[in-house]
């Protein structure tokens, strides 16, 4: 016998922690202060700004970024032991050639304020050395009493060019759409039911119109060019 971990109880982590907005950035940016970032911002881009057709909320930091493997093995992985991580850092690659910092997030679920702020998200990171990374996730699948956290399909891409983003993110939203591809569980009971068919539908129709909008695109690809730039000139 083993545990095993309802997708609710994520969703139920991530907002149980979060009084209102402020507190979520705060929660996101204290992720960037450990991950040893000089300029930690937060864009709204309204509906209706040169021509947005949604509103667009961007959160972004400078730090160390993720590889492939970090995002795996760290940022997927709920309670990580940042204090005992920050005994072992010295200045080097990993801390940006920075004095080591004591780590202001320390529960190992600050990244789940992310929830917090919006639907769906799509979250892109870089190490240095490695290509980018791109994640897509609308948090509202883990309402779902009925899935268990084994049973979810997160979807990464490897991006190698910014310029492919439009094409990855398109593929990373096919990828998501997997977890409506059962109607039922191995047991023959459906995996969604009563109001919950009316927020699959939402989530679906959702993520198949999100799009990347070019105001919204320009921005990442100015911060994401800058910072490849800084990169080949360190």
């Amino acid at each position: 016998m083993q545990f095993r971990t309802k997708a609710r109880a994520v969703d139920l982590l991530g907002k149980g922690q979060i009084a209102d907005l402020p507190t979520a950035i705060t929660e996101l940016w204290k992720n960037g202060y450990d991950a040893y970032a000089d300029s930690l911002r937060a864009d709204l881009y309204k509906e209706g700004y040169k021509g947005l057709s949604k509103t667009y909320f961007a959160i972004s930091d400078d730090g160390k970024g993720m590889s492939d493997t970090d995002i795996l093995d760290k940022w997927l992985v709920l309670g990580t032991d940042s204090k005992s991580r920050a005994e072992l850092e010295q200045e080097s690659e990993d801390t940006l050639w920075k004095k080591p910092r004591i780590k202001a997030g320390e529960k190992g679920i600050g990244r789940l304020s992310v929830a917090y702020l919006g639907n769906p998200m799509l979250m892109l990171t870089k190490k240095m050395g490695y290509p980018l990374q791109a994640v897509y996730f609308d948090w509202r699948l883990l309402e779902n009493y009925n899935l268990f956290l084994d049973d979810i399909v997160i979807p990464i891409q490897s991006v190698e060019n910014i310029e492919l983003l439009e094409t990855a993110f398109s593929k990373l939203k096919r990828m998501f759409l997997s977890n409506f591809d059962k109607e039922s569980d191995a047991d023959g009971n459906p995996i969604w039911e009563d109001k919950q068919i009316d927020l699959k539908s939402v989530i679906i129709s959702e993520t198949k119109n999100t799009i990347l909008e070019e105001p919204v695109l320009n921005h990442i690809s100015s911060f994401f060019t800058q910072m490849t730039h800084t990169e080949l000139c360190s």
